[in-house]
């Protein structure tokens, strides 16, 4: 029954059980959890036995469903990120559900042409060949914040313009994806100061907190360890392109890096042919310290691999791998972040020793952090992902989206 529930829309994650588990800890039984699936298999991540699964074989499946949350009287429809299936069942809702967008990555970086652009280096857009001289110039010339300024003037009134231009810019940015997210009330990015860049889409929904798990969840019986004197390299979070691992193993193989080994974890996330190419990079700058992390892995054993690592090094330009970073951060791993990230900039500015990715060196390698600067590292994760911390922003949250469905 959806009737005075929270109706949460998922996809198979492994960060599904974990939410699951959060959520029903504080407010117990006031949720619908759906994993949408196009197959009726079983999931390959979600375990729970209070997921529902939602079998959508085409778009009559679809409509249904939709019609289905239409003619409940929810709380709220909470899209867990929107690809292409949660894009068309919000489109397909009625204007008084209240829309709740939770800001996942790709689908904010991916999407929006103006920020995917700049996801990758020049080493990772060189292996993955997708820029033609035509979509450079798409890129270059047609995705930027003048012509979405100009986009939005177009939406007030005609502008003088030939028609032709007029069209390209409806062509770009008047999508199905912008106009959903035009449609939802609620927003919840990963890290609050994405929540600028929402704004800067002229997305009008409202700001609430949420974080996927706390610490004393992710880390479990290691909560009381930490990672001073640990020699290994962590690389990256996936085998997303997005993580630019190739200016990172470059970098690495100019480093005396000893006995010291570097774990890469491919197991998600990339096409075989980007994985194979950042496995051939690997071995050939690090050789026997490149350890590429190929199957995937429990919590507890990919913990294991973190508890080695006293060194983290994302080379992401967008938000992504905050998880990694957090439970880095309070084992006390020194974190080497893109200066162009959100996550860099944020960490930084709540008080974090966070280092820019380009500082790693032959010098740096030899210093990790103290225990002071580890203990204030771990005293402001605590503050914003520890079990009350994250149970605050539950609650937070809730009373947001009470607000908004009742006003």
């Amino acid at each position: 029954m959806l009737k005075n529930k929270f109706i949460h829309i998922f996809n198979d994650d492994k960060f599904i059980d974990p939410t699951i588990k959060l959520l029903e800890r504080i407010i117990p039984e006031q949720s619908v959890y759906l994993v949408i699936t196009n197959k009726n298999t079983e999931f390959k991540y979600v375990k729970s036995l209070l997921v529902e699964p939602v079998v959508l074989k085409n778009n009559r499946d679809l409509l249904v469903f939709a019609d289905r949350i239409n003619t409940s009287e929810n709380k709220g429809v909470f899209f867990h990120s929107l690809d292409d299936f949660k894009i068309q069942i919000a489109d397909n809702l009625n204007d008084a559900i209240i829309k709740v967008w939770f800001i996942w990555g790709y689908d904010l970086y991916n999407s929006w042409g103006i920020l995917k652009k700049n996801n990758y280096t020049k080493a990772t857009k060189q292996i993955l060949q997708k820029e033609s001289f035509s979509l450079k110039f798409k890129n270059l010339f047609l995705f930027n914040q003048i012509t979405f300024s100009l986009y939005l003037k177009s939406l007030k009134g005609p502008l003088r313009f030939p028609s032709f231009i007029q069209q390209i810019l409806e062509n770009n940015f008047n999508t199905n994806y912008y106009r959903v997210i035009q449609k939802m009330n609620i927003v919840v990015p990963v890290l609050p100061n994405e929540y600028e860049t929402i704004k800067k889409m002229n997305v009008k929904a409202e700001y609430a907190p949420f974080t996927y798990g706390c610490i004393e969840d992710l880390l479990g019986e290691n909560l009381n360890k930490n990672v001073l004197n640990q020699q290994h390299i962590l690389v990256g979070n996936s085998a997303d392109p997005a993580n630019n691992h190739i200016d990172v193993l470059k970098h690495l193989g100019k480093i005396n890096l000893g006995k010291r080994k570097v774990y890469v974890p491919l197991s998600y996330g990339g096409d075989i042919d980007y994985i194979n190419h950042i496995i051939k990079i690997g071995e050939k700058e690090l050789g026997e310290n490149f350890v590429p992390l190929k199957a995937f892995m429990t919590i507890e054993k990919y913990n294991e691999i973190l508890l080695s690592c006293g060194t983290v090094i994302f080379n992401h330009i967008r938000q992504q791998g905050v998880g990694n970073i957090i439970i880095a951060g309070y084992l006390g791993a020194k974190i080497y972040l893109n200066k162009n990230s959100p996550a860099y900039s944020y960490y930084k500015s709540v008080g974090m020793s966070i280092f820019e990715n380009k500082s790693f060196s032959n010098k740096s390698i030899k210093v990790e952090l103290t225990a002071d600067e580890m203990y204030e590292n771990r005293k402001i994760l605590m503050e914003k992902y520890a079990l009350d911390a994250v149970q605050k922003k539950v609650e937070v949250l809730t009373d947001i989206v009470l607000k908004a469905s009742n006003s």
